[in-house]
This record gives structure tokens, sequence and C-alpha cells, in this order.
């Protein structure tokens, strides 16, 4: 196996295509198996029921007025309650995202799975380590199985190509 990481490395200094795919996909699939890792750390987080002070979009920075490429993310405020103690919340999902242009709605897509009751009461899932981290929707498996099969057909591609 060492041997086979030197061969890499050396093939990645000589700028050869093999070794900077390596490395590449060794970077790739570690950050797939941390976001995996936090996504399953992040399903087992207790809940606490919260009140949902605000969702919706906002503009990502200052506004752009030079052009209409303003991009925007997914915003939330809420606040709950963890022995005894209070927490502000902003965290809506694992997933971070931006949209711009035409696509401005998108940003709207996590926001629109958060349902709160008439009340504005909401489920929220915190850290039991850090309980000012939280968020508003637990990873689900359709992400945790996304994710496997990212690696999976990373692993696989450098794999088939090599």
């Amino acid at each position: 196996m060492l041997d086979y990481l030197h061969r890499m490395l050396d093939l990645a200094l000589r700028k050869e295509l093999q070794g900077i795919h390596f490395w590449a996909t060794l970077y790739v699939l570690v950050v797939l198996a941390g976001s995996l890792w936090h996504a399953l750390r992040v399903r087992r987080w207790p809940q606490v029921e919260g009140q949902l002070l605000d969702l919706g979009i906002r503009p990502l920075g200052g506004p752009d007025t030079g052009t209409r490429d303003q991009d925007y993310v997914p915003s939330a405020l809420y606040r709950y309650e963890v022995n005894g103690r209070s927490y502000a919340g902003q965290g809506i999902s694992i997933w971070k995202m931006s949209a711009s242009g035409m696509l401005r709605n998108t940003a709207k897509l996590l926001p629109a799975q958060v349902s709160p009751d008439e009340t504005g009461r909401i489920a929220i899932y915190y850290n039991p380590g850090r309980p000012e981290k939280s968020l508003l929707l637990r990873p689900g498996w359709p992400s945790i199985t996304f994710l496997s099969a990212l690696i999976f057909l990373t692993t696989a591609f450098y794999l088939w190509r090599w």
C-alpha cells in the first residue's frame, strides 16, 4: 500500500494524469466520507420543540446593484431551549446552497421542507455536546444513500479508469 502511495505521489509530481487523478480522487473521498459521517451523526441528534421566527431566502452578502446575478441563500431564525438555557438558531439543513439569477427560487427548496404548526412551533434538532449547534431538518436516508452512492461511484470510476 505504501509503495502504491509513493508511486502515485511520484506520478503526481511528474504531472502524470494517473497520479493527479489518484490524489484528486482521494481528496474527494475524504470530503464525501466526512460528509457522510456528519450526516449520520446529525441523524442521532435529539430534538426539542422551538419557535420559528423567520423562514425564507435572503441575499448573500451585500446587495449586488451592478448585475442581476445576486446570490440568494435559505434563511431561518428560530429560538429553542435546552436544559433551561435559551438558544437562537439559523441552521436549516446539513446541505448548503445558494442560487442566483433565474434560479433564485431554487434557494426556497430547503425552507419549503420546513413545516411548523399553525402557531410557529417546530422541531429543532440540536447537538447534545454543543446545544448552540442546531438544524431544522434532520438528514434523511435519501441524503445518506446519495453520499454513499457518490463514494462508490468516485471509487469505481478511479478503479475503472486505472
